[in-house]
């Protein structure tokens, strides 16, 4: 085996590492979820987890640039050259279809971020800086749509507070009526902000 195929196999385990520890702290939450358990659902050996992380608080500083890079991608994606009601429309309808599917646990960064806020400043300020871009975006999204600057950045920060707010009551409920309301209040603070 040459050194390119070693790397890139090694970089396939680290990877898979990261995934799995995502896709546990979403569901299990951070607390709950051991490195034997991240370990085993990855397939890979305890030797591999220390190769590449130092500490469970190591890989989930990973999990959070994992989730971030995803988020912000696919949030970007949706507001691309978008106004802000058909940004939301979209927003909305791929959050109820990913939730059909079973698949919505709420915010990742929130949750994680929720979870280890006072216990882990590290963890604590990489949630904090990816949940700051996302609502860089909202606002990129108001002003393209004629908010003012000024109003656009407070909309933004209010928008974004609904958003993660009904995502939490979902969580909590597993009502999807708790999403749709996303759209009915994001739609009338455009309204007010007009």
């Amino acid at each position: 085996m040459n050194q390119n195929t070693k790397g890139l196999k090694g970089e396939k385990s680290k990877e898979q590492l990261i995934a799995c520890a995502a896709r546990l702290f979403l569901e299990k939450g951070y607390n709950a979820t051991g490195i034997n358990e991240i370990i085993s659902s990855a397939g890979l050996s305890k030797g591999s987890f220390y190769f590449y992380f130092s500490s469970k608080k190591d890989l989930a500083i990973s999990v959070v640039e994992y989730y971030s890079q995803m988020k912000l991608t696919e949030v970007s994606e949706t507001a691309r050259n978008k106004t802000w009601e058909d940004f939301i429309e979209k927003l909305v309808d791929d959050i109820l279809k990913t939730t059909k599917r079973g698949g919505n646990f709420g915010c990742p960064m929130a949750v994680l971020g929720m979870e280890t806020a006072f216990l882990d400043p590290d963890i604590a300020a990489k949630n904090y800086a990816s949940l700051k871009s996302m609502i860089g975006i909202f606002e990129d999204v108001l002003k393209r749509s004629g908010i003012s600057q000024e109003k656009a950045a407070i909309g933004a920060e209010r928008a974004f507070a609904i958003y993660e707010g009904y995502l939490l009551l979902y969580r909590l409920s597993k009502d999807i009526c708790e999403l749709e309301k996303i759209l009915r209040d994001l739609k009338e603070l455009y309204e007010h902000l007009k």
